[in-house]
């Protein structure tokens, strides 16, 4: 029997290019991992799992009674793998309507939570999602906002309930109970290796300096966007304008954030921004 390894990040914080470094790594071949066939596990929220899985179309139930059998098919993915599932996902956590955990502990290894600037990623969620920088901005602080729903027709993910962008991490963090290794987006960036390495040893993986370099290598920014020009990348939002890995930078922000929108973001998170070191002492944007 598996366990599983929550991949657990608010939309276009570094997942993708967190499950992108471990496929390289655990599958430590001469050529980079292919994008559209990442090792792990699917999606969390992916419907055709689902679907398989539950034995019963989502299509045919509505949303409260899908969460409350989303446990079960996560136990029964555990029990089929001999392996690690390591599955993506953008929920919050939180229980199903019967006080159930959606992501049950009694099947979960850990956590590895990537967390990115608020400010940087209304930016890239506009983008993702196909509405303006105002529209991302209210979604990130509405303490009830969704994603996934079957409007114009049926969405290939299940509804994800993902909340604002402070009530997701406290989610995971906080109120989970899990054992969580937290990443910082930045952090990642400014140290692949480094910060890499700390998810490597979390995960209890063979720790090899040269195995993580050519993981780093193999994952870089360009080589994605290289696979995406060639082949597509069959996890690209259909709302979005332009490509899925578009640049991999931070700080886009101090540039084409409109101040209001700084304002609205770090009033509505300080706290949790001050907490991982995006305001400083005097509550301005780092």
């Amino acid at each position: 029997m598996g366990k599983v390894i929550w991949l657990a990040s608010y939309p276009k914080s570094g997942n993708t290019w967190m499950r992108v470094l471990l496929s390289n790594y655990l599958q430590y071949s001469t050529t980079p991992a292919d994008i559209n066939k990442l090792d792990g596990g699917p999606i969390a929220s992916a419907r055709v799992w689902f679907d398989e899985w539950a034995g019963i179309e989502a299509s045919a139930m509505d949303d409260s009674v899908i969460e409350r059998l989303r446990p079960d098919v996560y136990r029964c993915m555990a029990g089929e793998s001999p392996d690690t599932l390591y599955m993506k996902v953008h929920d919050a956590w939180g229980l199903t309507d019967h006080g159930e955990a959606l992501f049950p502990a009694d099947v979960t290894a850990g956590v590895i939570y990537i967390l990115r600037n608020p400010l940087d990623l209304a930016l890239s969620c506009a983008h993702h999602w196909g509405v303006t920088v105002d529209k991302a901005t209210e979604f990130m602080c509405d303490p009830e906002f969704v994603i996934a729903r079957s409007i114009g027709g049926l969405s290939d993910q299940l509804r994800q309930c993902l909340r604002s962008w402070s009530d997701h991490l406290k989610t995971w963090l906080d109120e989970s109970g899990l054992p969580v290794h937290i990443l910082r987006y930045e952090d990642l960036l400014d140290d692949t290796e480094a910060a890499f390495g700390g998810v490597v040893r979390f995960l209890g993986l063979p720790y090899d300096k040269a195995r993580i370099r050519q993981s780093v290598a193999f994952s870089d920014f360009s080589e994605l966007q290289r696979q995406e020009r060639e082949k597509g990348f069959r996890e690209a939002s259909m709302q979005a304008p332009g490509p899925f890995f578009r640049r991999g930078k931070a700080g886009a922000w101090r540039k084409e954030l409109p101040i209001d929108r700084v304002e609205r973001l770090t009033k509505a998170h300080g706290a949790l921004m001050k907490r991982f070191g995006y305001l400083n002492d005097s509550n301005e944007p780092i």
